[in-house]
């Protein structure tokens, strides 16, 4: 298409009202109604509705009593334009400027409903026995990264992506319900770090903490630190939770925050 014929191009206008009622979802501090988004939009209430309910249904907003909101797929596309941009340069970039973290194997993951996927990695000078691979889907609820993010949320928040229960476990560590995994969360709340006690594979510890965006309020990421070690102590533990939270720290300030 050549620069003229881009010029006129018309916009389609169901496209252009879609995003501009998601730009106001976005800039209000109060659910969305109806008359908000007609009287904003100078649409007839039937249209704001149809609107509104087709975003809905695609996840983009979220219906709360007779309004709406940013709905969850949103955070979707935040979560993948982070990993496609700074946060995974940053990882890349701590790793190569620290050679005390050469050791261990880290790992950098984003929240996709109920699983974290794997952004970044970096395999230590010990081997764990698992690869962790770009793209790899774990369930949140067993993992370091994810128990990190998922402290970071209302638990209303938490009780809906398991509204169904927990998946299946992967080891017999493996948290199996959803009031246990909420003491898990009280617990990462209290100390500052979380911990997969060989929940994802026998014998492996990961410690992880979150990573958050500019504003210092949202986690966009989750960092960790992986050992193999199945009787890992109590100090060890500490060690690694120390530096877990000073390196999420560090790439959360690279962020801005």
């Amino acid at each position: 298409m050549s620069a003229d014929e881009h010029h006129a191009t018309k916009d389609v206008p169901a496209v252009s009202r879609a995003v501009a009622i998601l730009d106001l979802a976005a800039r209000s501090d109060e659910p969305l109604t109806l008359a908000d988004v007609a009287r904003a939009l100078g649409l007839p209430k039937s249209s704001a509705h149809g609107l509104c309910a087709t975003l809905a249904n695609l996840g983009l907003l979220r219906r709360r009593g007779g309004a709406f909101v940013l709905g969850g797929h949103v955070m979707r596309w935040a979560n993948a334009f982070a990993a496609r941009s700074d946060v995974a340069e940053e990882f890349s970039r701590l790793w190569d400027e620290t050679p005390a973290l050469r050791v261990e194997t880290l790992t950098l993951t984003i929240l996709d409903g109920a699983d974290v996927v794997y952004i970044a990695s970096r395999h230590g000078e010990d081997p764990l026995g698992i690869t962790f691979r770009i793209g790899m889907r774990l369930p949140a609820a067993f993992t370091a990264t994810g128990k990190a993010m998922l402290s970071t949320m209302e638990i209303n928040e938490v009780r809906g992506l398991y509204r169904r229960g927990l998946p299946a476990p992967m080891t017999e560590r493996t948290v199996r319900t959803l009031d246990v995994l909420e003491e898990e969360l009280d617990e990462v709340r209290r100390r500052g770090f979380s911990i997969d006690d060989h929940q994802v594979r026998d014998g492996m510890v990961c410690v992880g903490a979150p990573v958050f965006d500019f504003s210092g309020e949202r986690a966009i990421g989750g960092f960790a630190i992986s050992i193999l070690d199945p009787n890992v102590e109590t100090d060890r533990i500490a060690t690694l939770g120390a530096d877990v939270i000073r390196y999420a720290r560090l790439l959360s300030q690279r962020l801005g925050s």
